[in-house]
């Protein structure tokens, strides 16, 4: 009995200094508000106890400049002393702090102790919708990353409000556009943050949306609209590819992970006379290989293409139904209205444009929007960091440009520096930020990665990976670009039978 009466007694006590020292964060939650500034006006506090899987958080919700919608969350207890930006996800405009996972969102960095802030970037609408750029070009550079700073200042304010200091570690985090955003900041405005985690990256979002963008629309639509390929038909042309390229890294498992090496043979997919044959009729081949092939003109290849080893992703991304588009082809059809000025309540259609003719219209808003700087000097110079990673099986964010500009960051600042200042990592099986877990070990929060390179000095000769999917847990090493893992063991699910090495050449079956 004493025991009991003990043991209740200290239940008692921590109950008490709880709930005394939430009311102490309850008031210093309030107080917050009073931060309120000509740049930052803060609507709403909340002192969150039953999020789950969450700790106590004090929320703040505002606006930057009358615009920028943002929300905070701050841990009431635990705080690391560090402080983190989301991006946000295709044309952004609105907010979600419960969206779970690393990509664009603020949950999992809480948990970890960090204050964290996301926005709308700027306006409210449809991810996939632009008709809030049109003729506002404030709302665009606010889109295209002007709110950044303006972020930082306000989150940076409200840490020192709410916990006296302020934070001693500021970073980024974002994938998609997010991730162009992660890039743009690395550009323009390199003393920022300290260390940018930035996946998935549309950092040449002209391209990808735009030129990119309306070989999409004119492959997977006829001019009447309706679907070219049969979205029901796209596991048999995953099965088809996998078949030939899987082993091409010597480990049969149901990933194409060498995709540049991979060039599927198509044409035994064409119907026949047998009408009970699966197969793709001519139409349906002819506009796969086009997604394959990438922008060309005269003979000249614009962007790159579709990855093999992605078939599996595209009826999320790239391939609808007369019913439904993929979203992919909403979001390339918005930024094309944004491109020519025409509404969404207007008619449009791709085929109304010729690619080659229309090259210079559709770069129109680079010099905005882009992220496609390969000089990192400034970064180096202000002492950041830049993680960078991408599925190699995402079908709507082509993997071929980050090459593209890796190749343009070694020439322009040598390998050497680039190595000092920047990691980038090809993910195999990983599809467009987690959309769904990925087929092998691809699981890995970017943050805990670009915080251990900054707070050690030492950057990443490898991140492991693990595998959250159904089936058996296992877990890879993902290596530094241009390395890939090269199995070295027996066991092909753990990671220290991996090695990081410069790949050899190899062809598809």
């Amino acid at each position: 009995m004493r025991l009991v009466l003990v043991f209740t007694l200290v239940l008692l006590s921590l109950s008490a200094a709880s709930t005394e020292s939430n009311a102490e964060m309850i008031s210093q939650c309030q107080v917050v508000k009073g931060t309120s500034s000509l740049e930052t006006s803060v609507s709403k506090v909340s002192f969150l106890t039953d999020k789950p899987g969450l700790p106590a958080v004090c929320q703040i919700e505002g606006q930057i400049r009358d615009r920028v919608g943002f929300i905070m969350r701050l841990p009431a207890a635990n705080w690391n002393g560090k402080f983190v930006v989301a991006g946000c996800g295709g044309f952004c405009g609105s907010l979600n702090p419960e969206k779970a996972g690393y990509s664009n969102s603020i949950n999992e960095a809480v948990k970890l102790g960090y204050a964290a802030l996301l926005t709308d970037s700027g306006h409210k609408a449809e991810s996939w919708e632009t008709d809030w750029a049109i003729g506002d070009r404030e709302a665009l550079e606010l889109y295209a990353g002007a709110w950044m700073p303006l972020a930082v200042a306000t989150g940076r304010a409200l840490v020192k409000a709410f916990y006296g200091p302020e934070p001693r570690r500021t970073y980024f985090s974002g994938c998609s556009n997010g991730g162009r955003l992660g890039m743009y900041a690395a550009q323009r405005y390199p003393e920022l943050f300290d260390g940018i985690a930035a996946g998935g990256g549309i950092f040449d979002l002209t391209g990808n949306s735009g030129v990119h963008g309306l070989w999409l629309l004119q492959s997977t639509r006829d001019t009447q609209g309706r679907a070219v390929i049969d979205q029901g038909k796209l596991p048999l042309l995953a099965q088809h590819v996998l078949k030939q390229c899987d082993d091409l890294d010597g480990v049969v498992d149901g990933v194409v992970a060498r995709t540049e090496h991979c060039k599927p043979e198509l044409d035994s997919l064409l119907c026949d006379d047998d009408a009970d044959s699966e197969c793709f009729t001519g139409v349906e081949l002819a506009s796969i290989k086009r997604l394959y092939q990438g922008a060309t003109a005269g003979g000249k290849q614009l962007f790159p293409g579709i990855p093999p080893g992605s078939e599996s992703l595209w009826s999320r991304w790239v391939v609808g139904t007369d019913e439904e588009r993929a979203w992919g082809e909403r979001a390339a059809e918005g930024n094309l209205r944004l491109t020519y000025g025409i509404p969404s309540d207007h008619p449009f259609n791709p085929h109304d444009y010729v690619l080659a003719e229309e090259l210079e219209n559709l770069q129109k808003y680079a010099p905005v929007l882009n992220a496609t700087d390969p000089d990192l000097a400034g970064l180096a110079k202000a002492g950041g960091k830049l993680f960078y990673y991408h599925g190699l099986a995402d079908p709507l964010i082509l993997q071929g440009r980050v090459r593209q500009y890796y190749a343009d960051a070694i020439a322009v600042n040598g390998r050497e520096m680039l190595d000092s200042v920047a990691r980038f990592v090809m993910v195999p099986g990983q599809g467009h930020c987690w959309e769904k877990p990925g087929q092998v070990a691809d699981d890995f929060d970017p943050l805990v990665v670009i915080d251990r390179w900054v707070e050690s000095g030492q950057a990443p000769d490898y991140i492991v990976a693990r595998f959250v999917g159904e089936g058996a847990p296992h877990n890879r090493k993902l290596c530094p670009y241009p390395q890939v893992a090269v199995i070295k063991g027996d066991d092909v699910q753990k990671a220290e039978n991996y090695q990081c090495e410069v790949p050899r050449m190899a062809t598809a079956n």
